[in-house]
């Protein structure tokens, strides 16, 4: 799977992040996500990174959307809140 913007994301994937901005108070315009094969294991591994301005965070894809609920962990704990838009 090749991630170039939020909306290159499988559509649940894609639905989930956009109601994880919504719930915050952001829209996915905010953020810059892109794909990224892990570097250790590219056959194997993959990222999502999302950056905000100067803030970024990677979370491994798994097929249980365990990423998205870090994402919305970070957006809770106001990881992205303090960076300016994008």
């Amino acid at each position: 799977m090749t991630i170039h913007t939020y909306t290159d994301l499988p559509l649940v994937d894609r639905a989930a992040f956009e109601l994880a901005c919504a719930r915050h108070g952001f829209a996915p315009i905010h953020f810059d996500v892109h794909g990224e094969s892990d570097p250790d294991d590219p056959e194997h591994g993959e990222f999502v990174i999302v950056r905000r301005g100067a803030w970024a965070q990677a979370y491994r894809i798994d097929a249980r959307g365990q990423w998205l609920r870090q994402f919305e962990t970070d957006l809770n704990g106001r990881f992205f809140s303090s960076a300016p838009h994008a």
